[in-house]
C-alpha cells in the first residue's frame, strides 16, 4: 500500500497495487511507483481501451475543429484505427502495436477487403493517433505518447508524384487562346 498527497487538495490518498513476484521484486516495484509519484509521472492503472478513449477525445475536440475535420478524424479513428488496435488497453499500448497496425493497414486495411490502404491514408492514421495520444498524455492517461516514439522509418513513406508543367511558349499559346475565346463571348 502506497501513501501519497494529492497536490490539488493536500489530502493524503492510499493506493493499492497488486504484484506477483519475489519480495525483492515487489520492493523494487514499490520504489519505482514512489519515484513516479514524486516526479509527477505516475499514471493510475485503468482498463480504458483505445476505442473508449477515442470516443472521449473526439467529443472533447468537437468544439475546437470544423465539422468536416471532426468527421474525418472520427472516420479515421473508428473505421481505420479501432478495428486494428482499438481493443488494446490505452495505458499498455506500445509503439510496436502501432507499427504492426500500420503494416497491417498497408497490407489488408481496406474495408472492402480488396487490398491495403494507401501510404497517405496510413500517414493520416498516424497523425490522428499521434494527436489523440498527445491529449491522453496531457490528461495523464498514459505516461508517454507511444506514437511519438515511432521513428520516421517506422511510419509509412509517402511518395511524392511529380507534377507535369507546361513551358513558357505553351503558356503563351494558352493565354492567347483564352483571350480569343473571351472576345468571342462578351
Amino acid at each position: 500500500m502506497l501513501s501519497l498527497t494529492d497536490p490539488a487538495t493536500g489530502k493524503r490518498k492510499l493506493k493499492c497495487h497488486s504484484f506477483k513476484g519475489t519480495k525483492r521484486e515487489a520492493q523494487v516495484e514499490c520504489a519505482r511507483l514512489i519515484s513516479e509519484m514524486k516526479q509527477g509521472a505516475y499514471v493510475q492503472p485503468s482498463k480504458l481501451t483505445l476505442a473508449q478513449f477515442f470516443d472521449r477525445w473526439l467529443a472533447s475536440i468537437k468544439p475546437n475543429v470544423s465539422p468536416r475535420t471532426h468527421e474525418r478524424y472520427e472516420q479515421i479513428a473508428t473505421k481505420d484505427i479501432v478495428p486494428l488496435i482499438g481493443a488494446r488497453i490505452l495505458s499498455k499500448l506500445q509503439p510496436i502495436d502501432i507499427s504492426e497496425a500500420y503494416a497491417k493497414a498497408l497490407e489488408t486495411g481496406r474495408r472492402d477487403g480488396k487490398g491495403g490502404l494507401s501510404p497517405r491514408t496510413v500517414h493520416h492514421m498516424h497523425r490522428v493517433l499521434y494527436s489523440a495520444l498527445s491529449q491522453a498524455e496531457r490528461w495523464k492517461l498514459v505516461v508517454r505518447n507511444p506514437a511519438a516514439l515511432l521513428e520516421r522509418r517506422d511510419r509509412p513513406k509517402i511518395e511524392r508524384k511529380s507534377v507535369r508543367t507546361i513551358d513558357a511558349p505553351t503558356t503563351a499559346m494558352v493565354f492567347d487562346a483564352a483571350r480569343e475565346s473571351a472576345c468571342l463571348f462578351p
